[in-house]
């Protein structure tokens, strides 16, 4: 379970975003439960801003829903729609979609493009050791981030913790298990951009291939 995301400033509301959705779609409760596998209490729950859901989860949802994450948040604000596919999208400094997951703060940038192949986003990262991440993380996809400011401490599931410095960079499989550490003195910042699983593309010749889209795996005894 993780905080709700508020509504101060630009900040989404997922139950809103959720309500405003389901409503547009004429979709019950039971109807997104059964396309998204998703419990009927939890998304309920969601609905009335008793909980939010984590990144994966929220890509769970959206798989089923066959929409990508901005289109689920632009429905944040009454009559929005996604807008027309183009091929550029421009986000001002200090704009964008904040929203809080878990131990990260994340601003998804160029929310305007729809059925993007990738998803931008900057993360702003709280926990400062592994327990505080709450375990490893997975979802569909493959993700690079880029330390923006700070030193990150990635941890992954075949790997030893790495250390990435100021400028430095790094790619992997997003569906091994995966978490981030803030080390050092200064606020970790970084630019992360995962890839879109080609399910919340609308392809459904692809939606047959994946079932659940990401879990969290709890924090083991071996290489992190």
């Amino acid at each position: 379970m993780v905080v709700a995301a508020s509504r101060e400033g630009s900040s989404p509301n997922l139950g809103a975003c959720l309500r405003r959705l389901r409503f547009e779609r004429r979709l019950s409760i039971a109807d997104v439960s059964v396309a998204t596998g998703i419990a009927k209490s939890t998304l309920s729950r969601v609905e009335n801003d008793q909980l939010s859901l984590t990144y994966a989860k929220l890509l769970q949802l959206c798989a089923g829903l066959q929409i990508d994450l901005p289109e689920l948040f632009a429905h944040d604000r009454e009559g929005a729609t996604a807008q027309p596919s183009g091929r550029r999208a421009y986000t001002p400094p200090g704009a964008g979609k904040h929203v809080s997951v878990g131990s990260v703060d994340y601003t998804y940038v160029c929310t305007d493009l729809a059925g993007k192949k990738m998803t931008p986003m900057l993360g702003r990262i709280k926990a400062c050791t592994r327990e505080e991440t709450g375990g490893l993380w997975t979802h569909d996809g493959e993700e690079f981030s880029y330390v923006v400011s700070g030193t990150l401490e990635l941890h992954t599931e075949f790997y030893e913790p790495l250390i990435v410095e100021t400028g430095g960079s790094v790619y992997f499989d997003s569906t091994m298990g995966h978490a981030y550490v803030s080390v050092g003195k200064q606020p970790l910042l970084i630019m992360c951009v995962c890839s879109t699983p080609e399910v919340l593309l609308r392809t459904p010749e692809t939606e047959a291939h994946h079932g659940v889209v990401g879990s969290r795996r709890k924090s083991r005894s071996a290489k992190s």
